[in-house]
């Protein structure tokens, strides 16, 4: 369904029926902006009210629906801020939730942190008293927040896909755009991804279009950094991957920078499913693709650390792996390391989470 929509909003899907679709998504974007326009401005006006916590507060997020790397660069700035003694509460969204409480947007990698713990659902003032009082938190990250106008923040960051800045430039659900770009200039804090996979002189005009609004800006990419085989639990270094036959999917907003990673890093993908961005498993999917995987004559399948966690490898009839991506900040590190530093002096850190 959701590559019918895309192909249908970015006009590739050609014909009377994709024509009618597309006049009526642009009738219903008007209502979208109408709604959210209202929105903001009763928060401005003060008839909706933002709340103050009592410790600083960065929220992470985009001005597109999903694939700019949100995560794995929330869950950078948790671990450097950890490091600082800081007990740090990541509040997301949420999407996906799951019986065992975990959702599609955490990571091993999260799971695994020290000092930092992660809280999910859909009232996230509640997620963030909660934190403060149960876990004592020194540091709020907001994950997926830049239109979330429940709580104030003291530091803003926009996430901006370099190699896909606009997603078309319209609004949803005629397009991929949260918010029209000027929204920009509500951020603090610019942070370019994937600029290692955009050109050079795509990634100097986005640079200079921020630095005009004054904002600064991080350059970033996405690094793999290794690989887990689930079946035993083992983390491998990403030799393992060469020329290593493997039927490959995920279900997050970009999937082809996935395929180009693995495919950047010798392994042979046999056969590439994308589902959609925040897909639940079900049984059947899971048959379809032991049945590709063998049709194609895999040796494995491999996915990412947000799929993996909602994924039994038991239930996979060859072996499951996971890629473990992190982000590397290219450019800008000290403009980053500057909005943490004002940031860190209000918190006052009292040691590890109980």
């Amino acid at each position: 369904m959701r590559r019918y929509y895309l192909s249908v909003i970015s006009g590739r899907r050609r014909g009377v029926v994709a024509a009618i679709m597309r006049l009526l998504l642009s009738a219903a974007t008007v209502v979208y902006y109408a709604l959210h326009k209202a929105r903001h401005l009763l928060y401005r006006i003060g008839l909706l009210r933002s709340v103050r916590l009592p410790v600083p507060v960065i929220s992470v997020g985009n001005l597109t629906a999903g694939g700019t790397g949100k995560t794995p660069f929330v869950e950078m700035l948790a671990r450097r801020l950890a490091k600082r003694n800081l007990r740090v509460a990541v509040l997301a969204r949420g999407y996906g939730r799951r019986e065992d409480g975990g959702d599609d947007e955490e990571t091993f990698a999260e799971m695994e942190l020290e000092n930092v713990v992660r809280l999910a659902g859909a009232d996230r003032v509640a997620l963030a008293r909660r934190a403060i009082q149960e876990y004592r938190a020194d540091l709020v990250i907001l994950d997926d927040g830049f239109q979330h106008f429940r709580i104030r923040r003291d530091l803003d960051v926009l996430m901006v896909d370099a190699t896909n800045p606009l997603a078309g430039g319209r609004l949803i659900p005629r397009g991929l755009l949260r918010e029209r770009a000027a929204c920009a200039a509500r951020a603090d804090l610019v942070v370019l991804s994937r600029c290692d996979q955009a050109g050079a002189a795509e990634v100097a005009a986005l640079r200079e279009r921020f630095d005009r609004l004054g904002r600064p800006v991080v350059e970033t990419a996405h690094r793999p950094i290794s690989v887990r085989t689930l079946w035993n639990k083992k983390r491998q270094n990403l030799e393992w991957l060469r020329g290593r036959r493997l039927s490959a999917f995920c279900g997050i907003g970009n999937p082809e920078a996935f395929r180009r990673t693995l495919e950047a890093l010798g392994a042979d993908v046999v056969k590439f499913r994308a589902f959609d961005d925040h897909h639940a498993y079900a049984p059947q999917d899971v048959r379809q693709l032991n049945a590709e995987a063998q049709e194609f004559m895999a040796e494995g399948l491999i996915t990412t650390e947000k799929d993996a966690t909602k994924l039994n490898p038991e239930a996979f009839d060859l072996p499951l792996a996971a890629l473990r991506v992190e982000i590397e900040v290219m450019r800008g590190d000290d403009r980053l390391e500057s909005c943490l530093r004002s940031l860190t002096r209000e918190a006052a850190p009292v040691g590890a989470l109980p």
